[in-house]
């Protein structure tokens, strides 16, 4: 996880050791089979996901039918951002299209995080910008 990790916040920061260690330690490893749902429609959410290995889908249900969002792809962070900071149910749902190892975290233990890091704020705030743009108070 740790590589991969890294190669993904390259993309946004460059964390020294320290600092990547430091936000990995916040994940937890748990492993997914085809078709596992992460996230379902009308659940709470409080976590975040890093995507180590295989894919994963979001979707909208409406009117019996169900609407892609987005397919995740290695190595990438996901959750319902709108719904843990709004303190609302999950409007989607996320399911493995195949077997996916994927690492949570908190997000109020990313909070924490940022509060004691200017960099770790910065790269959630680019990996987040669109739902930080709409809650311009999120990392604040």
């Amino acid at each position: 996880m740790l590589h991969s990790l890294e190669q993904f916040t390259k993309k946004y920061v460059e964390f020294n050791a320290s600092e990547l260690f430091t936000l990995a330690s916040l994940f937890k490893p748990v492993s997914f089979n085809e078709n596992d749902f992460i996230i379902k429609k009308s659940q709470r959410v409080s976590n975040i996901y890093f995507l180590d290995s295989g894919v994963v889908k979001s979707y909208i249900e409406k009117n019996n039918r169900m609407y892609n969002v987005k397919f995740h792809f290695k190595p990438i962070l996901f959750s319902d951002l709108n719904a843990i900071i709004n303190k609302k149910k999950s409007t989607r749902t996320f399911v493995t299209v195949k077997k996916s190892n994927v690492f949570m975290a908190n997000f109020d233990d990313i909070l924490k995080l940022n509060e004691n890091s200017e960099k770790h704020k910065r790269f959630f705030e680019m990996i987040f910008e669109d739902d930080y743009v709409v809650n311009s108070n999120l990392f604040m």
